[in-house]
């Protein structure tokens, strides 16, 4: 009996790179009947023939659709209040005299984002670079298990735009700048979110690549215009959203900007004739979160607005009722939506079951082995693993050292707090050794003192009740025992003039209440704001080491006894917000001599212990957590002058590097051993100890080109300003399809380490290629053998070169197969992996169609697009 489900597929291949590469590249026999849906009612998708349970499922929705209302059908596309307030993104109603339930959206893509902590996973980067999809599955089956366990629905996950540029600060989200590595691992998410019962929604479709003009809510206006050519649409940045339509996924957001002169959420060509038309997709469009501008968006094939009913309430009611919109478009949308009700058997009790509890450490197991396994070797001179003497004499330096960085900003679950244990104590506690510590950058500063404040400050308010109070006081300063009280809402106004000339780093920090900082009428940073029902500690990297939520500001150059204007609010959280307590506030500082003193600090005790670790970070965006583009890949807050005092005291300085995307290196030829943790989730203090003393050996890959300086990167050439800054109100992506590692190739430029690239503390041998035919792609054959003295797992990867005499200009090479090996000591094993006639493939434009070209291609295999090791050739 043929295999009719991709869980089939799977079984049939195996379940490796190579089952997941033909299922993303198949044709109709792989698309998918949802996971959660085999119990219920089965689609018949992509087969060619409908099922009974498809038909009966068709019957019961058309059935439905009869008997709503005009009202009860607007109410089931557009978003409301959730009464139970359980902190989610989106809530649909529901129509409780047909049967219809509630509808619950959370935000992902790392996790279930609600009032209730669930478990914090490392972000999709960090799982990326693990090239592991069972992993990948595993990842989607926590969120989908605890997402419905805290009763909701619908996973905003996963993010599969491409890492187009390095500048974009939602990298950390997604699986980097190939197009079937990031199609590969999203479907693998896809799977196990939708095999506990819960639905997926792919984000965001499409080209949104960046933030920089993506979408200006206030004045949408002034929103650039980003132009994609169809080739380079469909090479690119349509694969990833094929590979979750044949995963089955039950639901698409649209994004924010335009595409093609036209807003995503307007585009019936991408809609309604791509989406739907040609990559078969039968699930339900939501937008993203205020990304709907007219009720045209429902016509063009967008289902649902979120989150409100702006567009889809009342004006489309109007427009229904007065004919600029026909009912049969609303019919549509509602039975689009209810069809996955039905798939996942939300309409006749036969959904996969929730579970009572959230199994903690079934959900820690995975987190830690997601940072584990993501964790990127860059380069190694020995000095890692630590080696007993090092043990023995051993530094930590930096604010990531002592607190743990699981991710930055939201759209993330932030964790168990109980179980968010720093890399320093977690390898105090499992060496018993004693470890030294600096923190080098000063991410908490200290308050700034009265003398700063030589008029005070005026306090206004103070009490609970509306009555004004005023009074002055030397700082703010209202933490621990001298916090506020509940509720309290109070303002600080004053004159603040700094010490001495120099750059500053000026803190808000608080919890109990949002607060904020101004300087001169500009808001500088704000903390601890509440969403909906809760609050979490996510304005910057890390909290404050006594547990506030950290506002950083960008660093600011201040004139020594001039004076600013400066002015603090907090706004005590209202009586809905969980974990209400006491307000408490402060205005912190980091001065250019208590910075200078942190690094002299830390490279003082560099001299003294055999080796020093340096652990850097990187926020998002300009400010360290805050959602904007990157600027530069600079580290902030003068690492890269901390990690070149260290190392010139020490010549054995390893730096641990824990950001979301590439970070450029000045001091590269004075640090010989650089790690990549990336964010690691709430389980990353243990897997970073792991891997710094070899009880885990690094196995990660690069996915995105790390650039020696910014304008290296194709986006970022300043001969093309349109690529990312725009010109005219349009951003152009005319480097086509040559973006990442295939741009670095087109343009012959070096990288500092190429897509690809990872280390590990043993090394891995390749021979005896093999290339064949295997129906209309290739199989492709070799061997790894192990040959250190430790067990290791290899990412070996399959590139595609290019024909000659293509009609097209095609990247010199393409990323069209990979496995992931584990071996011990001394073993070898046979490698085979699948090259799919579509990785062969470019976009005809002028006939709408894959073509494949004629010609020898190179075959290339090798342990990064830069370290080739076999060669041979396809025919």
């Amino acid at each position: 009996m043929p295999a009719t489900t991709r869980r089939e597929l799977m079984k049939q291949l195996g379940g490796t790179a190579a089952a997941f590469a033909f299922v993303a590249a198949a044709g109709p026999i792989a698309a998918a009947t949802p996971a959660a849906a085999t119990g219920a009612a089965a689609t018949g998708a992509g087969t060619g023939t409908t099922s009974p349970g498809a038909a009966a499922a068709t019957r019961r929705v058309r059935g439905l659709v009869a008997r709503l209302t005009l009202d009860e059908k607007i109410s089931l596309v557009h978003g409301a209040t959730d009464p139970r307030r359980l902190g989610q993104a989106g809530y649909l109603p529901g129509v409780k005299r047909l049967g219809i339930p509630e509808l619950r959206l959370t935000d992902g893509p790392a996790g279930v984002n609600v009032t209730k902590s669930a478990t914090g996973l490392p972000p999709v980067a960090t799982l990326g670079a693990s090239f592991n999809l069972e992993l990948a599955r595993e990842y989607g089956e926590v969120m989908g298990r605890e997402g419905r366990t805290l009763d909701m629905d619908v996973l905003l996950a996963p993010q599969i735009e491409l890492s187009r540029t390095p500048f974009f600060s939602r990298n950390k989200d997604q699986s980097g700048e190939d197009p079937y590595l990031n199609g590969l691992i999203g479907a693998a998410q896809v799977e196990g979110v939708q095999a506990q019962g819960m639905l997926a929604q792919a984000k965001h479709f499409l080209a949104n690549n960046q933030r920089l003009h993506e979408f200006d809510r206030e004045q949408p206006e002034n929103s650039y215009d980003f132009v994609v050519d169809d080739r380079t649409l469909h090479e690119l940045y349509l694969p990833a959203f094929e590979a979750v339509v044949r995963a089955g996924v039950a639901s698409v957001m649209s994004a924010y900007n335009q595409l093609n002169g036209k807003w995503n959420s307007e585009q019936s060509a991408t809609l309604t004739g791509i989406l739907r038309g040609e990559l078969g997709f039968e699930g339900f469009v939501t937008s993203d979160w205020g990304a709907t501008h007219s009720t045209a968006a429902l016509e063009a094939g967008q289902d649902m607005q979120m989150w409100d009913g702006s567009f889809y309430g009342e004006p489309l009611k109007k427009a229904i009722k007065d004919g600029s919109i026909p009912q049969a478009a609303l019919d549509t949308a509602v039975s689009r939506i209810l069809g996955r009700y039905d798939a996942f058997g939300m309409l006749d009790g036969s959904r996969v079951p929730a579970r009572k509890k959230i199994d903690v450490r079934a959900g820690a197991r995975v987190a830690r082995e997601v940072a584990v396994q993501g964790a990127v070797l860059l380069a190694n001179d020995g000095g890692l693993p630590l080696s007993r003497a090092a043990l023995r004499d051993l530094a930590f330096i930096g604010p990531t050292a002592g607190q743990v960085a699981t991710s930055v900003s939201g759209e993330r679950a932030y964790g168990f707090e109980e179980r968010l244990i720093s890399p320093l104590d977690a390898l105090r506690r499992s060496t018993k050794q004693k470890i030294s510590y600096e923190v080098g950058v000063d991410l908490t500063g200290t308050a700034v003192p009265a003398s700063a404040f030589p008029d005070g400050l005026t306090r206004k308010g103070g009490g609970t009740d509306k009555k004004t109070v005023e009074k002055t006081d030397k700082k703010v300063d209202f933490t621990g025992d001298k916090a506020l009280p509940v509720g309290t809402t109070v303002e600080w106004t004053g004159t603040f003039v700094p010490p001495a000339t120099g750059e500053y780093a000026l803190k808000i920090q608080g919890w109990g209440a949002a607060v904020s900082l101004s300087l001169d009428g500009k808001e500088l940073t704000t903390a601890a704001g509440a969403r909906d029902s809760f609050a979490r500690k996510w304005s910057s990297i890390v909290p404050t080491t006594d547990g506030l939520d950290n506002g950083q500001a960008d660093p600011v150059e201040l004139t020594g006894g001039q004076s600013y204007r400066i002015v603090v609010k907090a706004t005590g959280w209202a009586a809905t917000i969980a974990d209400r307590g006491p307000v408490q506030v402060r205005f912190a500082w980091v001065t250019p001599r208590q910075r200078t003193a942190s690094i002299a600090a830390a490279a003082k005790l560099a001299r003294r212990v055999h080796t020093p670790v340096v652990f850097a970070f990187n926020g998002s965006g300009g400010s360290v957590g805050g959602g904007g583009d990157f600027t530069t890949l600079t580290l902030p807050a003068h690492q890269d002058e901390l990690i070149t005092a260290v190392a010139a005291a020490n010549p054995r300085t390893v730096v641990v590097l824990t950001t979301g995307c590439p970070a450029t290196m000045p001091w590269r030829r004075e640090v010989g051993t650089i790690l990549h943790t990336g964010y690691v989730g709430q389980e990353g203090g243990w897997s970073t100890a792991d891997l710094l003393t070899g009880r885990a050996n690094p196995s990660g890959k690069a996915t995105v080109t790390w650039p020696e300086k910014d304008t290296d990167h194709p986006a970022l050439d300043p001969a093309h300003p349109e690529r990312y800054y725009g010109v005219d109100g349009v951003v152009t992506y005319s480097e086509g399809i040559f973006t990442g590692y295939r741009g670095f190739d087109k343009a012959g430029t070096e990288p500092l380490f190429p897509f690809g690239h990872g280390l590990s503390y043993t090394e891995f041998g390749y021979r005896d290629l093999s290339v064949r035919r295997a129906g209309r792609g290739y199989e492709v054959s070799f061997t790894v053998t192990n040959r250190g003295r430790r067990a290791g797992a290899e990412v070996p990867q399959v590139y595609m070169g290019a024909p000659r005499g293509a009609d097209v200009e095609m990247a010199p090479k393409t990323l069209a197969a990979f496995d992931r090996v584990e071996l011990r000591a001394g073993q070898s094993r046979r490698v085979t992996v699948r090259v799919a006639e579509r990785q062969l493939s470019y976009w005809d434009t002028d006939r709408g169609r894959w073509v494949r070209p004629a010609g020898r291609r190179t075959v290339y295999v090798g342990s990064s697009s830069r370290d080739i090791r076999l060669t041979g050739a396809a025919r």
